[in-house]
């Protein structure tokens, strides 16, 4: 039985940026053991980057990206994973690190996290998808060496990603520059969606990216004035779930929730019910899916 609505109210509606604020500062404890599917993502994206930049082969030092700049870090799983891939590859770490969030509780996290392993980290509290941002980042970077921008599982926040990527981070990077994104995409939570179907309920889901829209061929001409197309993909980063209350649970657990529910109580636990049953038919699983992209400055 639901306690309140507080375990399921987290998923439901698209949500202003700046009220989800003090909901991931909340969830700064239990972020990382909740964040599988996150983690999960930062690790590939990691991995294709590099494989990109690299070409799978040493590369002197001078040559690997000098500066990382980690938009929307969180606790910081996308530096994280940029840092294990050079370890494994016994290549040096960046010179810095910037790591931005708009939720102070973040930023002071993936800040302690990383201090731990790198002792040039800098974090930053700001609205990484507003114009201001610019000015404010690029005082914080260096003159010299190349820059890597990162961001995981942030850009899906934006109602307008590629405006995010031309009018915003696009000017903090100089030519040769890389630029890596991953988000959760449109086909991500298909389980959740046929469970409010079979529930007879409105879906207030967030609406995600579309892959073709966030890399097929009409994003690649909005970007090419400014970027060289390097790599793209998608993937499943499912992990399993027990039951539609751990389903749901974990966007509480990540912070990832509106300021109320769309739905009565009653309407909660009929939609829990149809996602049992949901569940109950395939594979139980949390059911993300990921969309990444892999860009350098022109």
């Amino acid at each position: 039985m639901i306690g309140s609505n507080s375990s399921v109210r987290n998923w439901s509606e698209r949500a202003d940026l700046h009220l989800l604020t003090s909901s991931f500062a909340a969830a700064v404890t239990t972020y990382d053991a909740a964040a599988a599917p996150q983690r999960m993502a930062a690790m590939r994206m990691a991995t294709e980057v590099h494989l990109c930049i690299t070409g799978d082969t040493p590369m002197k030092a001078e040559e690997l990206p000098s500066c990382l700049l980690d938009l929307g870090c969180g606790t910081g799983l996308a530096t994280r994973s940029w840092l294990d891939q050079l370890q494994a590859s016994g290549q040096p770490d960046p010179e810095q690190l910037l790591l931005v969030d708009q939720a102070a509780a973040m930023v002071e996290r993936a800040s302690a996290l990383l201090a731990e392993r790198h002792g040039a980290v800098k974090g930053v509290v700001l609205d990484a998808f507003q114009r201001d941002a610019t000015g404010v980042l690029a005082a914080q970077l260096p003159c010299q060496g190349s820059r890597l921008l990162l961001s995981s599982y942030a850009l899906q926040w934006s109602p307008t990603p590629l405006r995010v990527l031309q009018q915003v981070w696009a000017p903090l990077l100089r030519a040769g520059d890389w630029l890596a994104v991953a988000v959760p995409d449109a086909t991500s939570f298909q389980i959740l969606r046929q469970a409010l179907v079979a529930a007879e309920l409105p879906s207030h889901l967030l609406e995600l990216p579309d892959p073709q829209a966030l890399i097929g061929p009409p994003a690649q001409r909005a970007l090419a004035s400014q970027f060289e197309w390097v790599a793209s993909g998608s993937f499943a980063n499912a992990v399993p779930v027990s039951s539609a209350l751990a389903y749901l649970r974990h966007f509480a657990l990540i912070g990832a929730r509106p300021r109320r529910s769309p739905y009565s109580r009653s309407q909660l636990v009929r939609l829990r019910r149809c996602l049992d049953q949901q569940l109950s038919l395939g594979v139980a699983e949390l059911d993300y899916h990921s969309t990444w992209m892999l860009l350098r400055r022109l």
